[in-house]
């Protein structure tokens, strides 16, 4: 025996009820079927609403005709495979249920009174109507079902809406359909029930998958069907997580915590008496039926991940009973929680803290309203006498829950769940975990499910992550930056980063967009881009859309910007920059930033700000973390410079080199930042600064590139006409220096003694001699790296290689742990 439970969608036309008997026929030459068929999909709600309207006296006509014409066109459609002799009972039979309905709207009118039964009646009529136009189709192709009426059946007590199955009772109704000589195809409609005495009782929404459960038990069946529209049971909603995948087994308490937390796939007592009786449960797509769905059974094979799956409860609210009158008193966690059973409102998690000063539950925002007054009756006397505090009700949230059985075989799950939100800025409001481990959920705001589930089903499951650059800054540096990541990003894909830039700014324009903004051609989109203030933008879009790994890229030289990352955090928005005036800045603002990361769990990485592409900050912060005390530190920290001076000693005059190094965007857009030595001064106070001392610009002793008496100041053009002024007597001092047996670099250095920077003449021996072209080099003498200094070199000037450190910066934060 064989239960096929048919859901709205998968009987929602002609051609899909095509699809239904196909189905049924192939399974029937294996086994005996029986067939279960919900209402077609949007009829059920089109009942309830019709009787909503009625009771308020309003027009239901057009309602009542929309039930009789929905089916009546199916019917239709089917009339040359049904023939006159079936097509004509059809009709009639389809009429008189669009009759009795009419009947009923019209005493809910007339009564201004919708009662339960009448309403668990009228709701039922769609999935009657759906089986009499399978049946006949059935019955043209041959099948000749046996048509069942769940109502003498399907035996149930209690709330007409949410009706309480007697499954001894519905053992021994179902008994003679269950002997071997019974019928071989039966067709039942699901949803609802009956007292067996003609009643009609609703098992409440979604109930048809239940009603095929209940009829499987019943008939000791080798397998439970449930066809829907999707291909099974996903990893998440693949609505919210377009990254979710089918699973192609669970097992049963999988199943059903999945399902209770918010799975549409099946109704959360569905799995209950399958799982009783031993019967396997398979859910898989009508409209797919070579994908082999999914299988739910007592022994699902372990899971390639802990967690099997997630899922997200909407529409929840946080009640919290609080007050020192409830430590250690007996029965108060009985005394809430009968208060709610009293008042008919199901809970749906608890949780309470260990000074047990606090009880907090969660119920649906429908109820939370009944259930603060409930609370406020039964603790009365508490709350007068100041041992209970007022009953708080918090409203928008929702529970996501990681599922899965092989969570209670390792260690760390929790940990990944709750940083993986931590990732997105997502606050926690409650948490809770089953005693078997196989669940975890968390209370979350409802607006913040889309990016928490994104992003943690991301990190349960190793799948794509999407990530959102804001970029800041489009010259040389940022421009590079565009070029790369849309090389590298297939790869990235590949290997499971999307990463996605959702905004362009430069000081005139600003484009954004929460797909991605295509970067073919990207400069005609910018150029097209709004005006107005970008970091407003930015941080609008970061609050609004509420993405879950936005980084905001500064490859920008601004000041403006660079004060701006506080709010940018506060945003929700991680920094990675290329710019150096935030850390070279004043020390307060220098504190706030990381004072404010801290507090926002942001990130702000910045490798790029003394080495280019070169590990210098990493390495240094590893030395730091580490223990180990760094007494020097020197080198030539700008490629420019670097390339600039290389060019010199080889016989190039200065101004001609420093031309070169421009036409190659070696420099700063303002070459003076790096022949007057501040940004090679704005790098070694970077350094210091990262040991820990409390220094400003000012503080570091700098000797220009340029001769004191040489007038640098004025518009750029103006300074770079009087800059060959200065070749001979530059190139002299080269040629002095040559004889002597060296050349000129221009070094930075972090002692004891203070921070300088400036020109030194060094031996051709030297290590330093040997750093030119556009190299970088950088020597660490610690306690543990000594006599012999810990040294890094290599290319630092360009803006392919400062483009690919931030790239670097922007993977690292994708990829490492918050601090």
């Amino acid at each position: 025996m064989r239960v096929m439970k048919f859901g709205g969608t998968s009987v929602g036309g002609a051609q899909q009820m095509r699809r239904v008997v196909d189905l049924a026929a192939a399974a029937r030459q294996e086994t005996r079927v029986m067939l279960v068929a919900s209402a077609v999909s949007g009829i059920t709600n089109l009942l309830i609403d019709a009787a909503r309207v009625a009771q308020e006296r309003g027009p239901v006509d057009a309602l009542s005709a929309r039930f009789e014409d929905t089916h009546a066109a199916i019917s239709r459609e089917l009339a040359g495979e049904l023939g006159p002799a079936r097509q004509k009972p059809l009709e009639e039979g389809l009429a008189a249920l669009a009759s009795e309905l009419r009947g009923l709207l019209q005493g809910v009118g007339l009564l201004r009174e919708c009662s339960p039964s009448v309403l668990a009646h009228l709701s039922g009529l769609g999935e009657r109507a759906a089986c009499l136009i399978l049946e006949a189709l059935l019955e043209a192709r041959g099948l000749a079902p046996k048509s069942v009426d769940p109502r003498e059946v399907l035996i149930c007590s209690g709330d007409p809406l949410q009706a309480t199955p007697m499954m001894d009772e519905i053992r021994s109704r179902f008994a003679p359909l269950r002997e071997s000589g019974g019928p071989g195809l039966m067709l039942m409609p699901g949803f609802f029930g009956g007292d067996g005495k003609g009643k009609t009782l609703s098992l409440g929404r979604g109930g048809s998958d239940y009603s095929a459960a209940l009829a499987a038990a019943a008939l000791d069946a080798e397998l439970l069907e449930i066809w829907t529209d999707v291909d099974g049971i996903f990893s998440a909603d693949p609505r919210m997580v377009p990254e979710a995948f089918p699973l192609p087994e669970v097992s049963f308490e999988e199943a059903m915590e999945l399902a209770y937390f918010g799975a549409k796939v099946l109704h959360p007592k569905t799995i209950s008496p399958a799982r009783e009786r031993g019967i396997p449960v398979r859910v898989c797509n009508s409209f797919r039926p070579e994908h082999p769905g999914t299988r739910v059974t007592d022994a699902a094979a372990p899971p390639q991940h802990p967690v099997r799956g997630l899922s997200f409860l909407r529409d929840i609210a946080l009640i919290n009973i609080a007050g020192a009158g409830l430590k250690g008193v007996p029965g108060t966690a009985a005394r809430v929680f009968e208060a709610m059973a009293h008042a008919g409102i199901s809970v749906v998690l608890i949780t309470q803290g260990s000074s047990e000063c606090s009880i907090s539950f969660c119920v649906q925002h429908a109820e939370a309203e009944r259930a603060v007054k409930a609370l406020e009756v039964a603790f009365e006397v508490e709350r007068e006498a100041g041992k209970v505090d007022a009953i708080e009700r918090t409203g928008g949230l929702a529970i996501l829950s990681i599922v899965g059985d092989g969570m209670r075989h390792r260690v760390g799950v929790a940990g990944t769940f709750f940083s993986a939100l931590a990732d997105v800025g997502c606050s926690i409001a409650a948490i809770a975990q089953g005693s078997s481990e196989r669940s975890i959920s968390a209370v979350i705001s409802e607006t913040d499910g889309p990016r928490a589930m994104a992003h943690v089903h991301g990190r349960c499951f190793g799948t794509t992550e999407v990530v959102e650059l804001l970029v800041a800054g489009v010259g040389s540096v940022g421009g590079e930056l565009l070029r790369q990541v849309r090389q590298q990003a297939p790869k990235l894909r590949a290997h499971g980063v999307d990463l996605r830039v959702c905004a362009i700014a430069n000081s005139r324009h600003c484009v954004a967009s929460s797909e991605g903004i295509p970067l073919e051609g990207w400069e005609e989109k910018l150029a097209a881009g709004g005006g107005g203030p970008a970091l407003d933008t930015f941080r609008d879009w970061a609050r609004a859309k509420r993405p879950g790994r936005p980084i905001f890229v500064d490859c920008t030289s601004s000041e403006d910007v660079a004060l701006a990352y506080p709010s940018l955090m506060e945003a929700g928005l991680h920094v990675v920059t290329a710019n150096k005036k935030a850390n070279a800045g004043r020390w307060s603002h220098w504190r706030t930033l990381r004072q404010t990361a801290s507090r926002h769990q942001r990130r702000f990485l910045y490798e790029t700000n003394v080495g280019a592409a070169l590990p210098v900050i990493d390495t240094l912060k590893n030395m730091v973390r580490t223990g180990d005390t760094v007494l020097r530190i020197e080198g030539i920290l700008s490629g420019s410079l670097s390339f600039i001076l290389g060019l010199v000693e080889e016989g190039v005059p200065l101004s001609q080199a420093v031309g070169t190094a421009m036409e190659r965007r070696f420099t700063e857009p303002d070459p003076r930042d790096d022949l007057q030595g501040t940004d090679v001064a704005r790098k070694v106070l970077i350094l210091a600064r990262e040991l820990g001392r409390n220094v400003e610009l000012e503080g570091v002793k700098l000797e220009s590139l340029l001769p004191a008496d040489f007038d640098a100041s004025g518009p750029l053009e103006a300074f770079l006409a009087r800059l060959p002024k200065v070749d001979e007597s530059f190139q002299r001092r080269a040629e002095a220096l040559r004889k002597e047996g060296k050349v000129l670099r221009y070094v930075g250095s972090v002692t004891e003694a203070g921070c300088s920077v400036g020109l030194v003449p060094v031996p051709l021996e030297h290590p330093l001699a040997a750093v030119k072209g556009g190299e970088n080099a950088l020597s660490f003498l610690s306690e543990r790296y000594s006599p012999t200094p810990l040294v890094i070199r290599g290319y630092g000037a360009g803006a392919a290689v400062t483009a690919a450190g931030v790239l670097a910066d922007v993977l690292r934060l994708v990829e490492g742990p918050l601090p």
